[in-house]
């Protein structure tokens, strides 16, 4: 079996990247945001992934701090989790399971790498830099939530599309992910965290592509966890 998950969000209680780096140059998720909106704003097409890492850039730049590796995974060890995350990736490790874990970020892949649950996951895809100088450059490759797919494809064919494959996911920017893992007869988990989440999930299962629905709780105790357990049951007396 093979679970995909988003990171902000699902894994974490923060709809966004809590970068400290961006934190300790004044910005609140608000701020930053506004300035997000304004860059992409200076484009009829504009891109909100690819604006939000151009205003990355230029905050680090303003700052004069560097665009390291080190700089960029400010905080990454610290960077808090929902309620029994760890707990929970520790139970159904690939070791002991044989589940298959994957996290698709539109996040910079580096900083998740850094975080405390990477080491029971079998691949992080994210946001990824050109370096020159050991410094990150232009972006090499921009997970945006279309891209999502594509890296979905892409585990499939790595796994011969081994098993049942399941997606979690927390909101609007998990729609084609969803969708997608509908269409070959995959599951899909909805993670809710807030009412605006709620909101979301209404809107993308108006078309019934989520198969279940779960608070943002993963503790040993909790509906996610036995339900897992159960795929895995299911899964294993097929």
């Amino acid at each position: 079996m093979i679970i995909i998950y988003d990171f902000d969000g699902t894994l974490t209680p923060y709809s966004l990247p809590q970068y400290k780096i961006l934190k300790q140059c004044g910005y609140t998720d608000e701020s930053l945001m506004n300035r997000v909106n304004e860059e992409m704003n200076k484009k009829i097409d504009g891109s909100f992934y690819d604006a939000y890492y151009k205003c990355y850039q230029k905050i680090l730049a303003e700052n004069e701090i560097a665009m390291t590796r080190d700089n960029v995974c400010i905080g990454a060890k610290s960077i808090e989790f929902n309620n029994g995350v760890e707990e929970y990736f520790d139970k159904f490790q690939n070791s002991k399971t044989g589940i298959k874990h994957y996290i698709i970020t539109s996040g910079i892949k580096d900083y998740v790498d850094e975080t405390k649950i990477r080491k029971y996951v079998d691949d992080v895809y994210g946001v990824t830099f050109k370096y020159k100088n050991e410094v990150m450059k232009d972006i090499d490759v921009l997970v945006t939530d279309e891209k999502k797919v594509d890296i979905i494809k892409s585990i499939q064919n790595k796994n011969n599309q081994m098993g049942q494959i399941m997606y979690f996911g927390d909101g609007m920017t998990d729609k084609f992910a969803f969708e997608y893992i509908h269409s070959i007869g995959g599951k899909n988990v909805f993670i809710i965290s807030n009412n605006k989440s709620i909101e979301n999930f209404k809107t993308l299962n108006s078309n019934g592509i989520i198969d279940e629905c779960f608070e943002a709780d993963f503790d040993n105790d909790s509906k996610i966890n036995k339900y897992i357990q159960t795929q895995i049951f299911k899964e294993k007396n097929k």
